[in-house]
Parts: structure tokens; C-alpha cells; sequence
């Protein structure tokens, strides 16, 4: 799986990219900016309520075009006594193609690179570095955003043969410790942020292609390959770390609702110019809220450092 996606010579993602109308499959964050918004805002929260730590970083891993991280970083500029905190983002990002679009997203004019994109530097001062991988991060306090990341993981598959059961996929992948380690060293908070359940399923691996499922196996290299994320696993690998605690899973609609997303639309509808515009914010607010299409199926986890802290308030949306 991870050879299908990340391969640096025909992997899925290297190519460039594959999101949006054109590409293979579309994301909250390039649905409706309400959703970085919201996001952004619940991170300046669990800046507030974990102690106001003088020196903050970025940390999203899979950035995708880059729309996510821009649309928080626009919402926090407008609270300066946090913006003024941060001291860098740090992006993993294994695809050159998607360094490329992140770069043109986070930094206005940004001048062609060649090759890799390693760093760059916003008008605003703030540093942007791209890695390779979670383990090669700094260690910081950290807000950790990890948007339908999980799910295009490596996992176990098997299958029922006449000689019993046989493993399809063999591979494994530590990043869920790697973050609570992170945290663990440095403090912080987190988001998972993906569709899956609180418990282990069975086969869920998929492919899309141009917003069809097609079989997995039938063009390798040419689909996104995924799975539902299994949350309840994911809150066992970052509790081994005894201060790290998790939250959640949320369903995708009572996070965003908790957080203020109906005021916020209501506040855009108003200052919206045509009837167009405010036709694709109504039609994105539908389509991340409501539980036959994104509400439901997407679920919204936290995690944190907080033994470091007297608080005993949980964090927004999990209440």
C-alpha cells in the first residue's frame, strides 16, 4: 500500500495533483473554507486552555494543496497574541509534485523551486519546512493536524484461503506512537480527523478513481488506496504514553456545530456579493454537516499533553 502511494517513481501522490473536481476524490478543506476555520479556531482554544505556552508550531501531515494549513493560518493571523507564538510549520510531505502546490498556497509569490521544496518564508515572517517524515520533526509544543492521513496508512489485510488464513498486505506503520511521542517530549495538542469507527471492521480497503470505487488491485498506481481508520486502535498505540490523553471519536458535524460553524456561515452569508457565492457556502456547509454525506461518516479525535497543566475543562467539541 504504501509502495502504491508514496513509490517515488510511480507512486499515486507523486504524481501531483489528485484532488478536487478534476482529480480522484475532494476533501473538506477544498469543499468550504468554514471547515480550516474551524479548525483553526479550535486550536487557539487548546492554546488557551492547556496554559498559553510562549512558543507554539504547525505540524499537518498529508497537507494535500496546502488549503487546510492556509485557511488556519488566515484565521489565526486575526488573534495576534497567539499568531505571534508560532515559530514555524512543519509540513510531511513525501510527493514533490504537492510540496510545489503547498509552497504556491502558503506563500504568496513564491518563486519557483526546483527540485524539492525543503523551506520557505512567509511575507509574515512565519517559516514553513517540509519532511519526509513524522520523526524528523522538532521537538516543540505542537498543534498537530492529521486530516485523512490515517486512512492512507499501510495496513494488515487477510484472506480466507483452503490452507486457512493468508496476509494480503504485510506492512506497518508506528506514526500514531511517533505524534504521541512528540507530544509526550515537547507538549501540545492534536487532530485526527478522518472516516472510520471506534472499533475494528472488516476489509475496508478501497480505491477511487475519478470519484469511482474501483477494485484496488486493478491499476496499481493510478487510484487512491484507503482504509477506515480504527480510532479505538489508534487511542491504544498513543496510550502507551501515560500523559497523553485522548478525546473522542466525534462525529464530523457535532465537532464543526460546537465550535461555532452556523455563526460563521451566517456571518459570510452577509457579506457574500453575489448568489452564487453564497450558493457554495450553503451547499459546502450541507455537505460537511450533514450525516448522509460528510457529518457522519467523518470522525474528529484529540489528543494532548495536559499532566503539565490544573486544567480540568476538555476541549471543545468533546465536552
Amino acid at each position: 500500500m504504501r509502495q502504491v502511494l508514496v513509490n517515488p517513481l510511480s507512486g499515486y501522490y507523486m504524481e501531483g495533483d489528485v484532488f478536487g473536481k478534476q482529480g480522484d476524490f475532494v476533501t473538506s478543506p477544498e469543499i468550504s473554507q468554514l471547515f480550516g476555520e474551524m479548525t483553526g479556531i479550535w486550536y487557539l482554544t487548546e492554546w488557551m486552555r492547556l496554559g498559553k505556552p510562549k512558543k507554539t508550531q504547525l505540524v499537518e501531515l498529508g497537507p494535500g494543496r496546502g488549503t487546510l494549513m492556509s485557511d488556519m493560518l488566515r484565521t489565526l493571523s486575526q488573534f495576534p497574541y497567539f499568531y505571534e507564538t508560532i515559530t514555524g510549520v512543519h509540513l510531511v510531505e513525501a510527493s514533490p509534485g504537492l510540496r510545489k502546490m503547498q509552497l504556491s498556497a502558503l506563500v504568496k509569490d513564491a518563486e519557483e523551486v526546483e527540485g524539492k521544496v525543503e523551506k520557505a518564508t512567509r511575507s509574515d515572517g512565519i517559516n514553513i519546512y517540509w519532511h519526509d517524515g513524522a520523526e524528523v520533526i522538532p521537538e516543540g509544543w505542537s498543534c498537530i493536524m492529521a486530516h485523512e492521513f490515517f486512512d492512507a496508512l499501510a495496513v494488515h489485510s487477510f484472506e480466507k484461503t483452503e490452507e486457512g488464513w493468508r496476509e494480503l498486505l504485510i506492512d506497518f506503520d508506528d506514526t500514531d506512537e511517533t505524534l504521541a511521542d512528540l507530544l509526550s517530549r515537547g507538549g501540545g495538542t492534536g487532530l485526527a480527523i478522518d472516516y472510520g469507527q471506534d472499533y475494528a471492521q472488516g476489509d475496508t480497503i478501497r480505491a477511487i478513481r475519478k470519484h469511482e470505487i474501483v477494485h484496488p488491485m486493478s491499476d496499481p498506481g493510478s487510484a487512491d488506496l484507503s482504509a477506515d481508520v480504527d480510532f479505538a486502535a489508534l487511542k491504544v498505540a498513543m496510550g502507551k504514553y501515560s500523559d497523553i490523553t485522548t478525546y473522542g471519536p466525534v462525529t464530523q458535524s457535532k465537532f464543526l456545530q460546537s465550535l461555532g460553524i452556523q455563526t460563521r456561515l451566517e456571518m459570510l452569508l452577509k457579506n457574500a456579493k453575489t448568489s452564487e457565492s453564497r450558493t457554495t457556502l450553503i451547499n459546502g456547509f450541507q455537505r460537511l454537516l450533514d450525516p448522509a454525506m460528510m457529518g457522519r461518516i467523518y470522525k474528529v479525535m484529540s489528543f494532548s499533553k495536559e499532566n503539565d497543566t490544573s486544567t480540568s475543562a476538555k476541549p471543545v467539541g468533546f465536552e
